[in-house]
Order: C-alpha cells, then structure tokens, then sequence
C-alpha cells in the first residue's frame, strides 16, 4: 500500500460500535441477549447515548427520546451511562495496539488511529498487522471491532462507517477514490442531517456526487466548509495520526484586582472572562479539557485551590464556566477579600468537534454560537464581544 509519493501509507481506524452498550456487554454477559438502552434520565428530555444491538433491532436508536423509546419497548432496562468502565475499556484497547503502532490516536468512544507506515519489516504487511490487531481485540476485550485499512484516516473512517457493527477492510490507494464515490453522502465526515436532506434535495445521493461538485456549485450547497468537505469527498486528507502519548500542556490563565474584592457577581465576572480567553485558546488549537482547577488566593496570603474532572471533555464557554463555578463555591469558604482569582484547563486532548455518526447533536445550537463569538473575537479581538457579566470584574481588575 503506498501513497502517491511511492512511501507507504497504512492508516488504520478502530470503531468499536455503540462502545457504551458493547462494554456493558463485557461486563455483564446476560445482557449481550437483551433489548437495553444506555441513557441518563432526567428532568426533561433524556436522550438514548446507546443502544444494544437487540434494542437496534427493535428499532431504537441513538438521539430517541428516552420516553419513547420505554413506549416502544415494553420493560426496557436502561442502564446509566458508565464513565469509569468505559475509560478503563479505552485503556485497555490502547495496550491491546500499542505494540504494533508507532502512532496511536485514541479518540473518545471506541475509536483509535494507528499508523502503521515502516512497520512491515516488523509485522508484515499492514493489512495482515491489522487483522491481528482486530483477532488479539476480540480474543483479549472481548469486542468485535470494525476496523479498515486505508491511505488515510478519511478513508479508513468512512470504511468502518460501512462496515458496522463489525468487520474488515483493506483499501489500496488506488482504490480508495473509487471507493468513496459509491458511498452514502451521510458517511462523510461533517455531513450532517440538515445538510443531508439538502443535498438530497438537490439530488446529491453519494460522496461521488459531491466530488463531482465544481468549486462554484460547492461554494452554494455547503457553505463556508466547502473546501473541505469538496477536498474529503474526492478523498484528499493529509491530517496525520497525532501522537496521544505525548505529555498534553494545560492553559492557565488568572487575573488579580486592585486591593481585593468580596462580592461574589465581581467574582463570577471575573470567571468568566478568564473561561472566555482560555476557552478562546483551546479552541484556536483544537482542544478539550477533561479538568479544571481554580486558585483563589485571599488578602491575607491564604490560597485555596479546588479540582473537578469531567465525564467527557469540554471545550465551549457555558459548560467550562459551570464546572468553573462549582469549583469557585466550594473554595469561597472564608470570610476574607480576595485579591486573584485563576483557572487552569487540563488533561488536554484533541477536539474532534464532529459527533459519532448516529450519536445526538443535543449540543449542536450552542456550538454554532460559539463558533460565531470566536469567529467575531479572532476578527476583531476579545473586546469586540464583552458579557456584561465581565464589564463588572473589569473595573475591578489591575491593568
């Protein structure tokens, strides 16, 4: 398998499908027979994270509405989601390829990048690597992945999008545009519902459809992403398989304020303005932060430091600024002005934006706001968008 510059390229996807229900599955074997759905009932409308094979054959599916699911499906069991047992799967997928790759990519819910290039004099071809990668995965988790070989990661996901729930793939380059072009328009990468069903409307069916798109014509159907949704239809990704070993940084930020302050809206303004800068910077890089920790340090020297850790990785401004303020009431626990406040975002990883293929955009509404205020900021600057939250903390704030 070699790319067009003659050098090998053999990227590999992993996609353990529904790896919520399929880890559920592991760890309770009586359920792998059973109709069951992964949720988290609420006030509200709870939404199906996963649902079991059984449960997909009974025609639930991920994104439902939890009540209508349970009308559906008389005595369903639903399970809460389990963010502990699905991180210790993760890691032990990781250990289970770790070595035969080079370059791993581990990204949030079962799903793995390997660059296997110059690994043949150790383990062969990478077509014959990867199905051994696949074997020691069923044979030591107990999962059934889908997994694809291909010259790029583009590729090597779409392919798995077609092999699901489980199977294997090996795609040459000089079959992979051939390949893309016959697939359905809602296996690309960043095509999502509403887009869809106006590239059907407009009688585009397959990712070929798209390729065939001149630039004038993409420019009208797909908007301001129609470089690169024309680029992956026509099979063009040089994106490469990021390292996950590497030591991820964090971004901190903190402001202090002239003498000290006690009120807790100055406080809360102050906390979101530091969100919004670090927000701003993780974004601009492609980030997601698993924890944030918060400094206050009081007029008297004293310093309180309190940490939360997420289940799942944050990047926009309102979810990182509740954590944020949780944090800020358990360490405001004196009677004494404070002088600096600060934050700091880690566990960095890769933000990957696009949700899995049949997951729920609940978030969806919210991110193209937040798209919108960085757009704006990075054009003009962080003052350019100011909440009025924040206008209080600032007159507060040492220059």
């Amino acid at each position: 398998m070699r790319d067009i510059n003659g050098k090998t390229a053999a990227i590999v996807h992993i996609n353990v499908t529904g790896f919520a229900s399929a880890v559920a599955m592991t760890r309770d074997r009586s359920l792998r027979d059973k109709a069951f759905v992964v949720a988290e009932p609420r006030a509200g409308r709870a939404v199906l994270l996963d649902v079991s094979p059984r449960a997909l054959e009974e025609g639930l599916k991920p994104g439902m509405a939890l009540s209508e699911a349970e009308r559906r499906v008389r005595n369903l069991q639903v399970l809460p989601p389990d963010a502990e047992a699905m991180r210790r799967a993760s890691e032990a997928l990781f250990a289970v390829v770790k070595p035969f790759a080079p370059l791993i990519e581990q990204v949030p819910g079962g799903h793995l990048y390997l660059d296997l290039s110059g690994t043949g004099r150790l383990f062969g071809p990478p077509s014959d690597t990867a199905l051994r990668i696949r074997r020691d995965i069923n044979e030591k988790l107990n999962l059934d992945p889908a997994l694809a070989v291909a010259p790029n990661k583009l590729t090597a996901k779409v392919a798995t999008r077609t092999l699901r729930p489980a199977g294997f793939a090996a795609i040459r380059v000089d079959e992979a545009a051939d390949f893309l072009s016959w697939q359905d328009i809602r296996l690309l990468p960043g095509i999502g519902p509403a887009l869809c069903k106006l590239l059907h409307t407009a009688g585009l069916y397959t990712i070929g459809d798209v390729a065939d798109l001149s630039d004038s014509e993409a420019k009208t159907l797909l908007g301001k992403q129609y470089k690169t949704l024309l680029y992956s239809a026509r099979g063009i990704d040089t994106e490469p398989v990021y390292d996950c070993t590497q030591l991820r940084p964090s971004i901190a930020r903190e402001l202090q304020f002239q003498g000290a302050v006690s009120e807790r809206e100055v406080l809360r303004g102050a906390l979101m303005a530091l969100v919004e800068e670090a927000g701003m910077v993780l974004r601009q890089q492609r980030l997601a932060a698993r924890s944030l920790g918060l400094v206050l340090e009081y007029a008297d020297g004293v310093q309180r430091r309190t940490n939360k850790r997420f289940h799942e990785a944050l990047s926009l401004d309102q979810p990182l600024y509740r954590e944020a303020e949780t944090c800020l009431g358990i360490a405001m626990d004196r009677r004494v002005r404070i002088r600096m406040i600060g934050i700091e975002l880690g566990e960095l990883e890769r933000d990957y934006g696009e949700r899995d293929l049949f997951m729920p955009e609940t978030g969806e509404p919210q991110s193209r706001l937040q798209r919108a205020l960085d757009i704006n900021r990075k054009r003009f600057g962080m003052g350019a968008l100011v909440r009025g939250t924040t206008l209080l903390a600032e007159k507060y704030a040492t220059t």
